[in-house]
């Protein structure tokens, strides 16, 4: 379906304006109504409260003009995230850019898991590998301080110099940056800059197989976030090899994959056990 353009959106109320939005969407997005509200809503700076308020208005000619623009860029399947700049994670709203890979609800199990493991710690030392936006680093951080841990250490490595500017923006944000240690590096192959032994290390390293088909939106994202050679399973055999001996004793790495991986996975953990033991 063609966009509306500004000039069809004049003298439109607001929930008028959002229902052109959603018939333009209709045909490019899985969420066309949900996607214009969220446009929408930015466009106007509203709350989802507020929005529903403000339906019977007539909404404003600058505000139609954006919004049209911003449902142009959805047509072409670019994520809303990159579209408004943000994105929710572990109840935090963090800045997102093309240069970093949009947080995933499922990357939540890692932070979940992380502190469950240093439940009861009055210390920690963390470490957050190909960290992005910061958003596992920074969640990690805030979640150990409100249950109780005194003292919080983190490190934080990415590849990418432009993310960690991200990264450093969004813990600037939540207040954790002197908390948090950034470090431009691959894993830890490198670690000067790398303070460990950690109690935990999280990462959420690239894992799709190059061969794989993918939705048209990850397109958009930086693509050394998401693929990986050897089945999707290089990068996550490289970082369990630098990252398994700057474990504490009775550290944890804990390591999103890949759905249906899980048999290649076990395989390569416990060959990589064995290496860590023979250090």
């Amino acid at each position: 379906m063609r966009q509306p353009s500004s000039k069809a959106l004049l003298n439109l109320t607001v929930a008028e304006v959002l229902q052109a939005g959603q018939r333009s969407l209709e045909q490019s997005s899985t969420s066309p109504r949900l996607d214009s509200e969220v446009l929408l809503r930015h466009v106007l700076g509203l709350s989802q409260s507020g929005l529903i308020i403000a339906f019977p208005e007539p909404c404003p000619e600058a505000a139609c003009e954006r919004f049209q623009a911003l449902i142009a860029r959805r047509q072409k399947s670019e994520p809303i995230a990159y579209i408004i700049g943000e994105r929710e994670f572990w109840g935090l709203s963090f800045r997102v850019t093309s240069d970093v890979l949009i947080p995933r609800p499922e990357s939540e199990l890692l932070v979940e898991q992380a502190t469950k493991e240093l439940a009861g710690k009055t210390a920690a030392n963390v470490a957050d590998l190909g960290t992005g936006s910061g958003c596992l680093a920074i969640a990690l951080v805030k979640e150990l301080l409100k249950q109780g841990c005194q003292q919080v250490r983190c490190d934080a490595i990415d590849s990418s110099q432009a993310a960690l500017c991200v990264a450093e923006d969004n813990a600037e944000r939540h207040q954790v940056r002197q908390l948090i240690n950034f470090v431009c590096g691959s894993w830890c192959n490198d670690r000067s800059g790398l303070r460990p032994p950690y109690d935990c290390i999280v990462a959420n390293p690239p894992y799709i197989d190059p061969t794989e088909k993918t939705p048209l939106e990850l397109a958009f994202e930086p693509r050394s976030a998401l693929y990986s050679e050897a089945l999707g399973l290089a990068d996550t055999a490289e970082l369990m090899r630098s990252a398994l001996p700057l474990l504490a004793p009775e550290g944890v790495l804990l390591c999103e994959v890949g759905a249906g991986k899980g048999p290649l996975i076990e395989a390569v953990v416990g060959r990589l056990l064995v290496f860590a033991d023979l250090l």
